[in-house]
């Protein structure tokens, strides 16, 4: 017993199981997106996901059903979808950027005084990742997919399903950080908001801490760093699963 205990523990990872584990990850994400996970946390399991994901496609048994013609179809969509979602992706790196750049300029003023240009730099950040947000809200329909069929092929099902995932996940990601200086409900994040919504006719708010301000706004920009650096991994990783999926259907 002990024998047949230490061989089966000295086998390679079964092809069902790695397929399981990826599933139940997916799961764990689509439901963490829906539950305010944070934002980074999931791009970067994501990322990881899709790299079990590349480890399941270039598995030698999974390379040959996904080169034959009778699979051909189903993964020239998911190779299509890969195109969509790196695109979307890369939008929402870019918005990460652009906000990064936004909440040091809003530091930048709260520095030297300058409460109007503060205010816009948080009012310009705001904007661009609400506007990425809506084009990975207009991406919905890539996760609305045909049910895959008993047979097809396991790679296929779980790249299907990584789709919907991705979109969630990006969805969060740019929501997320947009919350944090809108929401005034949430003090950890009160000083942003008041930085947005404050009257600042007479060139300054009262009720404004310049320190809180920094303070806030330097949490904020490592926010937005950890989200862009999650982003930015999982990125490569679609990029990976994407060549090794190439890779099997020219084989």
């Amino acid at each position: 017993m002990a024998c047949q205990q230490l061989r089966s523990t000295s086998l390679p990872v079964r092809p069902h199981a790695l397929v399981q584990e990826v599933e139940d990850e997916l799961q764990r994400l689509r439901s963490g997106a829906s539950a305010s996970a944070p934002a980074a946390l999931l791009a970067g399991r994501l990322g990881d996901a899709y790299g079990r994901i590349e480890e399941l496609v270039r598995l030698p048994g999974g390379r040959g059903a996904l080169s034959s013609a009778r699979w051909r179809g189903a993964v020239e969509a998911e190779l299509d979808a890969s195109v969509a979602l790196l695109d979307l992706c890369q939008r929402a790196r870019d918005a990460a950027a652009s906000a990064k750049q936004h909440v040091r300029a809003a530091r930048g003023a709260v520095r030297r005084g300058d409460a109007a240009l503060a205010k816009a730099a948080v009012r310009w950040y705001v904007r661009c990742l609400a506007k990425a947000g809506k084009q990975a809200s207009a991406k919905r329909a890539l996760a609305r997919r045909a049910p895959a069929d008993a047979d097809t092929p396991a790679a296929v099902k779980v790249l299907s399903d990584a789709v919907a995932v991705t979109v969630a996940v990006l969805q969060r990601a740019m929501a997320s950080l947009s919350a944090r200086a809108v929401d005034a409900r949430k003090s950890k994040w009160r000083v942003a908001s008041k930085l947005l919504r404050s009257d600042w006719s007479l060139g300054a708010c009262k009720d404004l801490d310049g320190d809180d301000a920094a303070t806030t706004l330097q949490e904020l920009e490592d926010s937005v760093e950890a989200v862009e650096s999650g982003l930015e991994h999982l990125f490569r990783q679609i990029v990976q699963s994407r060549v090794a999926l190439l890779n099997a259907l020219t084989l």
